[in-house]
């Protein structure tokens, strides 16, 4: 069972409570949700069940193999929900507003941000070069904490706010980084999102970060969250 961690040292501002909805809920048939990585197996997973639950539109993300994106995208459609495909770089911030911007173009709105795209962490964290260590921050971490960052203005203009999932890394691999201690390089998602938790819950806008797991596991969850 996947569940939102609950860090207590990782939980955002004062006031802010992980366990609250502050969102105003709307029914999923009226969901437009956006999910990043859609031609990764935990992306791929994570649209075709929110399609399956009945979303209106599932728009997916994809950074390098457009082919397994575009099979998600004839799925989705398949499945009854509207569909939109866009390539973003998660680690560009131009990029990710560009792409926002055309989906709130397209469809009028985003209520639900699911941030799935990830890349593989080095064999041996401690032994891996500077610049590959933090690539993989850039898109496993940072790259969370961006898009969270650049959709927020999206969901507050909206009288219904809107939901924003993360997905942890996993614990080694934020032990593994806190052995660095590096200034301005956060070790976990949790950490990299508490800045702006404080912004979110005033803009009626649910942030959560999902526990790691498989691809299967981690989709329940979210349509879990979207449905509630």
């Amino acid at each position: 069972m996947i569940t939102p961690t609950n860090d207590p040292q990782e939980n955002g501002p004062a006031g802010f409570d992980l366990d609250k909805t502050y969102h105003v809920d709307v029914p999923i048939a009226e969901k437009v949700c956006v999910v990043t990585g859609g031609g990764q197996a935990r992306g791929r997973a994570i649209a075709e069940a929110l399609a399956r639950a009945g979303a209106k539109t599932v728009a997916i993300t994809y950074s390098g193999d457009r082919d397994a994106a575009h099979t998600v995208y004839v799925n989705i459609q398949t499945l009854g929900s509207g569909c939109l495909l866009a390539h973003m770089d998660v680690t560009d911030r131009t990029s990710v507003r560009q792409v926002f911007l055309w989906v709130q173009g397209q469809v009028g709105k985003i209520d639900v941000l699911v941030n799935a795209e990830k890349v593989e962490w080095p064999d041996h964290i401690a032994s891996a070069t500077a610049g590959e260590r933090l690539q993989a921050v850039g898109v496993n971490i940072r790259g969370q904490a961006l898009a969270a960052d650049e959709v927020l203005p999206f969901m507050g203009i909206q009288t219904t706010g809107g939901l924003i999932v993360g997905v942890a890394v996993e614990e080694e691999v934020t032990a593994a980084l806190k052995t660095f201690d590096e200034p301005g390089v956060p070790v976990s998602v949790s950490a990299a999102i508490k800045p702006m938790t404080g912004l979110a819950s005033s803009r009626q806008v649910t942030m959560r970060v999902l526990s790691p797991g498989a691809p299967d596991e981690i989709a329940e969850a979210v349509v879990e969250l979207v449905t509630v």
